[in-house]
């Protein structure tokens, strides 16, 4: 699915110095924030017609339930300042990169939409929403003339080559966009560098200075998923593990919402069910390979979500439709289809999934260190079996 952003940069440029305005990007476009304005956008097209204010989005009731169930903040009417910018800046990005057409002939703008696949891709969840902002802000300096800039900080990895690049950006900036303030500017700098950051393994900014160590996922995001610590600890028991994780998650609608948007993006990925997946199937259930009572903290993952027929689900899965258990024969069998699914996504190009992920969910699930990041499809899959004494 990510081939659909490619294909909509082809052709488009995103010259900088070419435009001469400051909406390129801006502090709160995160990949959590960026995914839930797509979402809201979506939720209220499918109720409403084109075109659309920034007001609309900001004030519309599906919206006003996100920002406060979900990112755990006020009501839209009470923090007016607050939330302008959270649906302002990403919305305004859109439009510079051409998925919204902006028309600036009166106020309020109206808005519609160029790329609904883009917009929708976004809105499914936020690794989507990662991969689009690395793609997107790749293309960004490249097509500004920039990258040249960037590419000699993630060879140079010292405070010399940060603070050179941090200065030729600022500067770069105040010569090409009505923006003239180097402090509003280092903020923009955090949320470009990081996701490349972080694409690249490497050191990015923290508290505007060069980290130390290099840039992990929960960095890119405005709400914290503070809880993904947890999976890495191996010293900590299930039990313990869960323990914590009830102590970690303070926004117990955050982590609703985000097992959900795992389940439907699967369910958009896979539409007939995984297992006899050449019979087609159609998949109507989505069921969690390991539990997520049992593993809450792999809950949201993709690689542990698979798709089901319901008899599947109810009388294989689960034997005779006792969802607190797990028949671990046939978890054996949704392993092996998930990762096959997996392959088959990666090596057609899509990467909708992640190998690294998947191997996480095994060492969680199975309470153990056997699969490393190192291992090929057939080494986890012939793994898999071991683990269960089938090979």
């Amino acid at each position: 699915m990510s081939k659909i952003i490619d294909d909509h940069f082809n052709g488009i440029d995103l010259d900088i110095r070419k435009k001469n305005i400051g909406t390129f990007m801006d502090q709160k476009v995160t990949p959590d924030v960026v995914s839930g304005v797509a979402e809201c956008i979506l939720e209220y097209l499918s109720e409403n017609e084109e075109p659309f204010t920034i007001n609309d989005i900001r004030y519309f009731d599906y919206s006003n339930q996100l920002v406060k169930e979900v990112f755990n903040k006020p009501d839209v009417q009470k923090a007016e300042n607050e939330y302008d910018k959270f649906f302002s800046q990403p919305i305004k990005m859109f439009a510079y990169a051409g998925i919204l057409e902006e028309d600036l002939t009166k106020r309020p703008y109206k808005y519609t939409v160029s790329n609904n696949d883009v917009l929708e891709y976004m809105g499914m969840r936020e690794r989507n929403a990662v991969t689009y902002l690395q793609k997107y802000l790749e293309r960004l300096i490249t097509d500004s003339g920039i990258k040249i800039l960037f590419d000699e900080f993630f060879i140079s990895q010292n405070k010399t080559g940060y603070e050179r690049l941090k200065t030729r950006f600022i500067d770069f900036i105040i010569q090409n966009t009505p923006k003239n303030d180097p402090v509003d500017i280092s903020r923009i700098f955090t949320k470009i560098i990081n996701p490349l950051a972080y694409r690249e393994k490497k050191f990015g900014t923290r508290k505007g200075r060069i980290s130390q160590t290099v840039i992990s996922l929960d960095e890119l995001y405005y709400n914290r998923p503070n809880w993904r610590d947890i999976n890495k600890d191996k010293s900590l028991t299930r039990e313990e593990a869960k323990a914590l994780f009830e102590d970690v998650v303070d926004n117990k609608n955050y982590f609703r919402y985000q097992v959900t948007k795992a389940k439907n993006f699967v369910r958009k990925l896979q539409p007939y069910s995984e297992i006899h997946r050449f019979e087609q199937y159609p998949g109507l259930q989505a069921h969690h390979i390991f539990m997520e009572s049992e593993f809450p903290q792999i809950a949201d993952l993709p690689e542990n979500i698979i798709i089901l027929t319901p008899n599947q689900h109810y009388y294989r899965a689960h034997p005779n439709n006792k969802t607190s258990v797990i028949d671990e024969t046939y978890q054996t069998i949704c392993l092996i289809s998930k990762l096959d699914s997996i392959e088959i996504n990666i090596c057609s190009g899509e990467n909708d999934y992640s190998l690294e992920d998947f191997i996480d969910v095994l060492n969680l699930g199975y309470e153990t260190d056997r699969f490393n990041y190192g291992m090929d499809f057939e080494e986890v899959k012939h793994n898999i079996l071991k683990f269960r004494n089938y090979v």
